[in-house]
């Protein structure tokens, strides 16, 4: 499993041009802290993405 969550952390890293320990890191706060199952975690993951996505178009705007 270990494999997936690597291939997918690299999809999302690429996606949203973020580092892939990032994205690894995140998600081992979400599993430690959502305490669901993978598709919840998953969601939060991706919602947390985007939060971070948003604000940095925010700021880039702002400067």
């Amino acid at each position: 499993m270990l494999t997936g969550n690597l291939e997918r952390a690299f999809q999302l890293a690429e996606k949203h041009r973020l580092d892939v320990s990032t994205i690894l890191e995140l998600n081992k706060i979400i599993v430690r802290e959502v305490n669901m199952p993978g598709k919840v975690e998953e969601k939060v993951l991706l919602q947390m993405l985007s939060v971070l996505e948003n604000n940095t178009h925010i700021l880039k705007e702002v400067t």
